[in-house]
């Protein structure tokens, strides 16, 4: 998957393409970080410009998705199935708030970025200001996870 993912972007700045996937909902972090590695680009400044980068994203990202009619676009979209899942999951939310938000975020698996846990909150209702720095410092478990396991694969493999 690594050498597909690499020979996508082909001659492309690799720099140009580790910010780009970090700063999108389709890689964040996460890809960017093993993109990165895997082109041989210094690990810290991957790490620094992935985490960062897709933490920029939150802010604005948030404030978009408080305006009524971007919630009914999503309300669109996803139709009855975004409301089934709030009323479900809205008591655990609410006793758990924040450190629930902060270990959806965390996790580094597929669909629990930061572009999901900043809809989640504001779905939710949780408050914009605690959400970014919660969300931030999610992004920064699960990238530094991913990290940490690319590197000890790469390392492995050397």
């Amino acid at each position: 998957m690594i050498d597909a993912l690499v020979s996508f972007f082909g001659d492309i700045n690799p720099w140009l393409v580790v910010g780009i996937i970090a700063a999108t909902p389709f890689g964040e972090a996460r890809v960017s970080i093993i993109y990165g590695l895997a082109k041989g680009l210094d690990p810290l400044y991957v790490f620094l410009l992935s985490v960062g980068l897709n933490i920029l994203v939150v802010a604005p990202l948030l404030l978009a998705l408080r305006q009524k009619w971007v919630m009914k676009i999503i309300h669109f979209i996803m139709g009855k199935r975004i409301t089934r899942m709030v009323e479900k999951n809205k008591k655990k939310f609410e006793i758990y708030e924040e450190l629930a938000l902060l270990g959806f975020v965390a996790v580094p698996f597929v669909g629990t970025g930061a572009w999901t846990g900043a809809l989640l909150s504001t779905v939710l209702e949780l408050d914009a200001k605690k959400s970014f720095f919660v969300i931030a410092a999610g992004v920064f478990f699960a990238a530094s996870i991913i990290f940490l396991g690319a590197n000890g694969v790469i390392y492995a493999m050397e």
